[in-house]
């Protein structure tokens, strides 16, 4: 097989340490009874989950809801599902049937994203690291990931603080 053409991208990586029991981070992670209420980037979006087996193998289908009421489909393939310390997903743009399609405000972002979610305990708080990383771009998508490096972290760690300020009240 000629791999000469493949296309491979140095992931994101983000860091972040929650004051909450590994358990309950990773809960919050694959509970849609908790996704909701902190799976978006930034305070007045709402989530709503249609279809929820997280588990490996497994998959899910939700929207993220923006405070001027725009809806973004989002299609999660969950590859490992080990508790209370790994996650590790594929995220797709779709509809609400689920169908994949090409993310509607950035049309040459890589249709196939990986998230990886690595926690560990440490004295009574949770350490997470979450490695984002595009699967098998095409140039265009792959130029479009690179351009936008700067700013992946803009949702990832608004949607840390959510989750920050969620496990805060539970």
């Amino acid at each position: 097989m000629d791999n000469k053409n493949i296309i491979t991208l140095e992931p994101s990586i983000f860091t972040r340490e929650f004051n909450a029991p590994i358990q309950l981070v990773f809960d919050a992670w694959t509970q849609p009874e908790h996704l909701k209420n902190w799976m978006f980037p930034q305070a007045g979006f709402t989530c709503e989950y249609v279809s929820a087996d997280i588990k490996s193998g497994g998959s899910s289908l939700h929207k993220m809801i923006t405070p001027d009421g725009y809806e973004m489909w989002l299609l999660t393939k969950y590859e490992e599902v080990n508790s209370p310390d790994t996650l590790v997903f594929r995220q797709y743009n779709s509809n609400q049937a689920g169908d994949i399609l090409p993310n509607m405000q950035m049309p040459t972002w890589p249709k196939e994203m990986r998230a990886t979610v690595k926690l560990e305990e440490v004295g009574g708080t949770t350490k997470l690291q979450l490695i984002w990383q595009a699967i098998d771009p095409t140039k265009e998508e792959a130029e479009t990931f690179e351009a936008s490096r700067s700013q992946h972290g803009n949702g990832w760690n608004g949607g840390f603080e959510q989750l920050a300020i969620y496990l805060e009240t539970l």
